[in-house]
């Protein structure tokens, strides 16, 4: 794994990189030698023989933090070994740990005002001041909040305390190997969430899919059944009068994913030899579990809960079918506001 760390001013990037060193025993590289660097940190003369250096070593792990123009992570993006991830932090935060970090070499730290002229000129902008504006090239433009939107992962680090942001870069997993390949698992939930776009069921998105020995054998979402106007559009009344979950449910027009997914299989395609899976990103409910059982599924995997897990736990029990939750690594961050997913 190749870790490449950007981020805002004194948002914990060298921190960062320090818990990748010394916890997780990534070697450090860079273009040029710093003061923070560990001793056995490699350098290279340019991004193009670091790039060549850890595509010949890429069963090793390595962290770098001095790369952020968007030219040279592109052209490290295309290794599938590579992971960008970005660092930041409030605004009022980060100026303390400014204040800290002069302090402690005896420098006059710039007034709060300063600072935020300062940062927002280096996050909207990549040139020194504005009006140097014609003087740089259309890559050096590109602003920084746009290359801070390419990363895999955005970490917030708001805490007071190392100790604490390294139990939360634990809790990450940050060299967990899904965030450069998927498991089967994630990669169907993750197939899953990506139909659940297509839904025009204007109360919620669920996608589904049917996996054989890890063949997708069919694919679904949840809106209006072919020939009906979309649901989001006024084709079912019971969505758009906006009636609590749960009730009405006889009087929806909508086809829930999981039953799109089993009418497009059909029967005899999931009973065949073969394990069948359903995967969905919620919970099925109670309906789709009675079909999902008469078909022959014999397990199901979803994401996200629902209100009628309860029972819809006990009919897959009582059917001998298997019921477990699976939230893939990113979309958990994604949730917790930690990576951009799409």
């Amino acid at each position: 794994m190749f870790i490449s760390i950007i981020g805002t001013e004194c948002s914990g990037k060298k921190t960062t990189l320090a818990f990748l060193a010394d916890t997780l025993k990534f070697q450090p590289v860079a273009l040029a030698p710093k003061p923070y660097l560990p001793e056995n940190t490699k350098f290279f003369t340019s991004v193009a023989a670091l790039l060549l250096y850890a595509t010949q070593h890429w069963r090793e792990n390595f962290v770098v933090c001095d790369i952020d123009s968007l030219a040279d992570l592109t052209l490290l993006r295309k290794r599938p070994f590579f992971l960008l991830i970005a660092i930041d932090a409030p605004t009022t935060i980060r100026y303390k740990r400014l204040q800290s970090k002069c302090n402690l070499v005896g420098a006059d730290a710039p007034n709060l005002g300063e600072f935020l002229e300062r940062q927002d000129r280096e996050r909207f902008y990549s040139w020194a001041k504005p009006s140097d504006k014609t003087t740089v090239t259309t890559a050096e433009a590109i602003p920084f909040y746009k290359i801070i939107a390419t990363a895999d992962m955005y970490i917030v680090n708001s805490f007071a305390d190392q100790v604490d942001y390294f139990k939360h870069l634990e809790q990450l997993r940050l060299d967990n190997p899904e965030r450069l390949r998927p498991s089967w698992d994630t990669y169907f939930m993750l197939l899953s969430e990506l139909a659940s776009r297509r839904s025009n069921c204007m109360k919620r998105r669920v996608g589904c899919i049917l996996v054989k020995d890890n063949r997708i054998i069919s694919t679904g979402y949840n809106g209006s059944p072919r020939g009906i106007r979309n649901c989001a559009d006024g084709g079912c009344p019971r969505c758009n009068a906006a009636t609590p979950c749960g009730q009405s449910l006889h009087h929806c027009l909508c086809l829930h994913a999981e039953e799109n997914a089993l009418l497009e299989a059909g029967r005899v395609r999931v009973e065949g030899k073969g394990r069948c899976i359903l995967y969905c990103n919620t919970c099925p409910c109670l309906g789709c579990a009675k079909k999902i059982v008469q078909v022959g599924v014999q397990e199901v995997v979803y994401s996200q809960a629902y209100g009628m897990d309860e029972l819809s736990a006990r009919v897959f029990s009582e059917a001998g079918v298997i019921l477990r939750q699976h939230i893939p690594p990113i979309l958990k961050a994604d949730i917790e506001g930690e990576l951009f997913l799409f």
